[in-house]
């Protein structure tokens, strides 16, 4: 994906991973850098995480877990 579709400022090739999320928490964690509104997600309770730029690991496998415990009980 590219990063202007995900509201990044450049044209570059990005690797993202769409997440569910809380929708209180989403305000806060997209102005956060490396995580942006999820494009082709409904953006209430999606986001979307730039894998490579990403930099907090644990706070990336607490979103991941979060993630599943939304939707991987379904």
């Amino acid at each position: 994906i590219k990063g202007y579709q995900v509201g990044h400022d450049t044209n570059e090739p990005m690797n993202i991973v769409n997440l569910k999320c809380e929708s209180d928490l989403i305000p806060n964690l997209i102005h956060g850098n490396g995580i942006y509104p999820a494009y082709h997600m409904n953006k209430t309770h999606w986001i979307s995480v730039d894998i490579e730029g990403y930099e907090d690991i644990e706070k990336l496998k607490i979103l991941v877990d979060m993630s599943y415990q939304l939707v991987g009980h379904k």
